[in-house]
């Protein structure tokens, strides 16, 4: 694999490859918070919600009004993702009163059904001026929120604001939702009347609108003496999608904006997902949704957040966090969204603005594409390779057979050459696969078509190409005349796209097949779970081979340093909040570094060396997280965030909870879990007794490199610790064979091919 002058030739890479990451850090992106500061006089904000808005429903002619937001203002597309797999009304309101992803659709509250989409209404509002104002099944969902995930408190925000005496007024049954403390009361409430909008909203420096929904039966009532010609507008509308819906949404935004006070900050947000059509079944159609602000403190751009690290996307939680700090609030409990800035754009101008709408739509296609052709594509081509496998084991057990029989064994030679060969370059492929999910992102393939099965197609086709000149480059490369050269070759491929798009701000991740999906929310940056099961493994067998090339060379002190320095490379991508921001990954990968760092030494493991591993896992994950923690709190990352946890007595309870969304998940899913059982098992064993199971290859694999039998142990150990210690951690075991699989039987051809080679 190192032909001339190993050692120094890989003292030249380490330190470029060191040098390369302490420029990548000062030269990493950062994102500000907007500051807490109590209003001051003649300022206020003014956060108007309408459910189902997405950027798609906007153009200049057909929505004048939105797109003078979008010219003028600052914009972003919003995840409204809640508690369940579609965000109703009810569960949007909920989550911008609590923070967290807040709601249930399973309470039914008191509220009218709304009609063909499956949510129900909003819960309405008893009582009066005197009395005071109250949520009716408030309490429900208060219960059920807390009970979610998230462990949500409903009522975070008007609680917060009462807290500093913040006035905060609500206009609408679901403004009344997020307004209302945890007492389930609204200090300041009115149903919309356009007639008193503009008294209304100047009564407090914080107002919340709900203006309603792009369909009849889901928004906020219209008066019947002041909106009976708007209601039957939007009636004679809500069989036409997308732009003629909005333009009937934004004549009550016109009256809004109307009404605020001089000089007011105005934020309009997508606060739910869209009703279906009817005719089409109903349900709801989950998406992205719009964000935008316009005022003195909102210059035209794009929104950026914190909690994001993506400009131009933002979550619910995100308008909760900037109404608290221009209400000069901080939250009751730690919430995830954070005060949204701006980043500004050069010009106002129309072409501005329709680049700013190209970028917005195109995300919010791209996710929607995603979420269509992920399934059907790994498929399609995991399944595809399998059986293309099995077919051309089948075609030289058959030629083999015939050739005994023919007694020409020459034939025999040949037909296995051509079939090793063919082996290998479809393990290949498919080793290759996961790094061209990512770099296929560079192509704007969801662009072409809008058929579901036209989308997996493209898709199938970008990834092939891109494989096909990955899988060229590794076993056309200088290293492939070694047996572990082009399985270390793709290891490091993978291992270094997943990491330079960690460090350059996670863009090829964000809606891609293996990377981190916005609807779902939950993470925007850094090292997701599944792209850790992909970095991890890659990295763990690039170091293996490369170990076991410099101790054929008798290197041994370059092959422990070389380890050494490519596992905390490795580990600083993961690790640092700027860059990964990964709690659970480095608690696995600490530990399968430290076994592997072990076996290249010639260290047998013993209970003090397994101790001392364990030791330092939990220091170098305990200093990340409290040198995180030590960062003000609008710009801690997750490590940060559960220190801050840890402190208030709350740890359990998130550790309880990502088990349980493991167990559940494979509860739910019990073909999942017997086959992932059935194959960890069948690779303990495989690994225990190499040529098990027909397995001969494998074991004249580790034979010839022993050192990679270490790596892949730890590759177990880590898919064990990653499934314990992560959410969602149920899909790292089968992401990680998805990628050391091939990668094995990639070595494992590679292996035979020089084999032979030298015997000719």
């Amino acid at each position: 694999m190192i032909r001339r002058h190993p050692v120094k030739s890989l003292t030249v890479a380490l330190v470029v490859l060191v040098a390369g990451l302490v420029l990548a850090w000062f030269a990493r992106p950062t994102y500000s918070v907007a500051p807490t500061v109590s209003p001051r006089p003649g300022e206020s904000l003014v956060v108007v919600g309408v459910e189902g808005l997405s950027w798609s429903d906007v153009s200049a002619a057909g929505t004048p009004l939105l797109w003078g937001l979008l010219r003028d203002g600052a914009t972003a597309t919003v995840s409204v993702k809640a508690m369940g797999a579609v965000t109703c009304p009810t569960d949007g309101w909920a989550t911008l009163g609590a923070g967290e992803a807040a709601g249930t659709q399973s309470v039914a509250t008191q509220g009218t059904q709304a009609a063909g989409t499956g949510c129900g209404g909003l819960p309405p509002v008893s009582g009066d001026a005197t009395s005071g104002y109250r949520v009716t099944g408030f309490e429900a969902i208060a219960r059920a929120s807390r009970a979610g995930p998230h462990h949500a408190l409903l009522g975070l925000l008007g609680d917060s604001l009462a807290k500093v005496r913040t006035c905060v007024q609500a206009v609408g049954p679901g403004a009344a939702l997020a307004a209302a403390t945890s007492d389930d009361r609204v200090a300041h409430y009115a149903p919309f009347e356009a007639t008193r909008l503009r008294h209304d909203l100047a009564r407090c420096p914080v107002a919340l609108v709900d203006i309603g929904a792009l369909t009849v039966g889901q928004g906020t009532p219209a008066d019947p003496a002041t909106e009976a010609s708007e209601a039957a507008g939007i009636a004679q509308v809500a069989e036409v999608a997308g732009v003629a819906q909005a333009a009937a949404v934004e004549r009550r935004l016109a009256r809004v904006l109307g009404a605020a006070p001089a000089g007011a900050d105005v934020i309009v947000v997508g606060v739910s997902d869209l009703p279906a059509d009817p005719a089409m079944g109903g349900g709801m159609q989950e998406g992205l949704r719009l964000l935008a602000a316009t005022g003195p403190h909102y210059a035209p751009g794009m929104l950026a957040s914190a909690s994001t690290r993506l400009d131009g996307v933002a979550q619910l939680s995100d308008v909760t966090a900037t109404i608290l700090a221009r209400g000069g609030a901080r939250p009751v409990e730690s919430i995830g969204g954070r005060a949204l800035t701006v980043r500004p754009s050069a010009s106002s101008s129309e072409a501005s603005a329709e680049a700013k709408l190209t970028a917005l739509t195109d995300l919010e296609s791209r996710t929607e594409a995603m979420r269509r052709v992920v399934t059907p594509f790994l498929v399609i081509w995991l399944v595809g390779a399998a059986l293309l496998l099995l077919a051309l084991a089948m075609v030289w057990q058959r030629a083999q057979q015939q050739a005994q029989r023919q007694a020409r064994p020459w034939q025999t030679r040949l037909t296995r050459s051509r079939m090793v060969r063919l082996a290998g370059v479809v393990a290949a492929l498919t080793a290759a696969m996961p790094a061209a999910t990512f770099l296929a992102n560079l192509v704007p393939w969801w662009r072409w078509s809008s058929t579901t099965w036209a989308l997996v197609a493209l898709l199938i086709g970008v990834v092939m190409i891109i494989s096909a000149g990955l899988a060229a480059i590794s076993l056309r490369g200088p290293w492939a005349g070694s047996a572990l050269g082009p399985m270390a070759a793709l290891a490091g491929i993978t291992a270094g796209v997943i990491g330079v798009d960690v460090m350059s701000g996670s863009h090829l991740q964000t809606a891609s097949v293996f990377g981190l999906q916005p609807l779902i929310g939950g993470r925007f940056y850094g090292m997701g779970n599944v792209a850790f099961a992909l970095y991890a493994p890659a990295v763990l067998l690039l170091i293996a081979a490369l170990a076991h090339a410099l101790l054929r060379r008798e290197a041994p002190a370059a092959a422990l340093v070389s380890a050494s320095v490519i596992g905390a490379c490795a580990l600083a991508v993961d690790a640092l909040p700027a860059w990964g921001a990964d709690f659970g990954g480095p608690i696995a990968l600490v530990p399968a570094l430290g076994l592997l760092l072990l076996a290249i030494a010639g260290v047998r493991p013993s209970l003090g060396s397994v101790a001392a591993i364990v030791v330092a896992a939990a220091l170098l994950v305990g200093g990340v997280s409290y040198l995180d923690w030590r960062r003000p709190p609008g710009q801690r990352s997750h490590p940060g965030r559960f220190v801050q946890t840890l402190l208030d007595g709350d740890a359990w309870e998130v550790v309880r909870r990502k088990l349980m969304q493991n167990v559940e998940l494979l509860v739910a899913k019990p073909a999942l879990l017997v086959v992932v059982l059935a194959v960890l098992a069948l690779v303990a064993v495989v690994l225990i007794r190499p040529g098990a199971f027909g397995t001969a290859p494998f074991a004249r694999l580790v034979a010839h490199a022993p050192l990679l039998r270490h790596g892949l142990l730890a590759v177990v150990v880590l898919a064990v610790i990653g499934f314990v210690t992560n959410d969602s951690g149920a899909a790292i075991p089968p992401v990680v064979l998805i990628i050391t699989v091939p990668l094995v039987m990639v070595a494992a051809v590679c292996l035979d091919l020089v084999a032979r080679a030298r015997q000719r």
